[in-house]
């Protein structure tokens, strides 16, 4: 592949088996990118979405791992591990004829908005440097606080018990094993992740991404990727003018006279050409306050 490839964003529907980092390096030895990094990893069982940035998309890691994700998890009652999910030491049973299709979409309803939860220990949040799933594989409970996720939306898909499935859209941070669990928990009976797929990220979505068995044929696809602008199109854009996208270079912002959004939103800066000149924020009275700007250089 031909540096054809630099500052993307690439959605890549990432395998059963491998982790975000085992498709980096897959997409590496067939390309010759500076840099490629992402924007959130996923479980190594799961499979689905993630996004590869390719050299200055790289700098908009911190920009995309905001946008909301929106999965289809499979989920088996009856039973939890360890894991909380199929991969772990069982810890108990119970039987569950008892639990109806009715049962589960009343008890689903109650998870939609904001809540506390405590992420799991198989997790790569980090304690002193090293991932938690590293204690947990030693036995050892490492306290952790619980950090507030938001449910936008959450149904169930397929009902065949004692396995059910479920399409849940959510803020970053929200464990969809611990959410399995705790179903079976608001059911009074165990449960597991016995599969997960995320099929988008904010306006991303799995039908336009390249497999990661299929990086090779990336170069003859019709879009291998989205520049910058593109990938931030869930930020207001402004129109710069010539003059504006001179004074964007020497670190001045531009003075808006348009009507701008409510202060502390984000906004994408554009040139002429529709390439990314600068991400900025709506200061106090309407100030633009430059978080990141992109020389003219750049192929973005």
């Amino acid at each position: 592949m031909a540096n054809d490839l630099e500052n993307l964003v690439i959605p890549v529907n990432k395998s059963a088996g491998l982790s975000t980092y085992d498709v980096i390096r897959r997409f590496k030895k067939r390309s010759k990118p500076v840099k490629v990094g992402h924007s959130g990893t996923l479980d190594p069982a799961a499979t689905g979405l993630v996004l590869l940035l390719t050299g200055t998309a790289t700098k908009l890691s911190s920009y995309l791992m905001d946008l909301p994700k929106r999965y289809i998890a499979d989920i088996i009652l009856g039973k939890s591990t360890d894991t909380q999910d199929s991969e772990g030491k069982v810890l108990r049973t119970e039987k569950v004829d008892h639990i109806t299709r009715g049962q589960i979409e009343s008890v689903l309803k109650q998870f939609i908005g904001k809540r506390m939860q405590v992420p799991p220990m198989y997790s790569a949040l980090k304690h002193g440097g090293t991932p938690l799933y590293r204690y947990a594989r030693q036995g050892k409970e490492i306290e952790r606080s619980p950090r507030e996720v938001d449910i936008y939306e959450i149904k169930m898909t397929e009902c065949n018990l004692p396995q059910f499935s479920v399409e849940v859209c959510c803020s970053r941070g929200m464990y969809v094993r611990t959410l399995a669990e705790e179903i079976g928990d608001a059911l009074s009976v165990p449960a597991h992740l016995s599969g997960l797929v995320r099929t988008e990220i904010g306006h991303f979505n799995i039908e336009s991404s390249v497999s990661d068995d299929r990086f090779g044929e990336i170069e003859k696809m019709v879009k291998s990727g989205y520049s910058l602008s593109e990938a931030l199109q869930h930020l207001p854009a402004v129109k710069l003018t010539g003059q504006q996208e001179r004074d964007l270079q020497n670190g001045i912002p531009p003075g808006i006279d348009q009507d701008l959004p409510e202060e502390g939103t984000l906004l994408r800066l554009v040139r002429d050409d529709g390439r990314l000149g600068a991400i900025a924020e709506v200061g106090p009275s309407g100030q633009i306050l430059l978080k990141k700007v992109f020389p003219l250089d750049d192929r973005v």
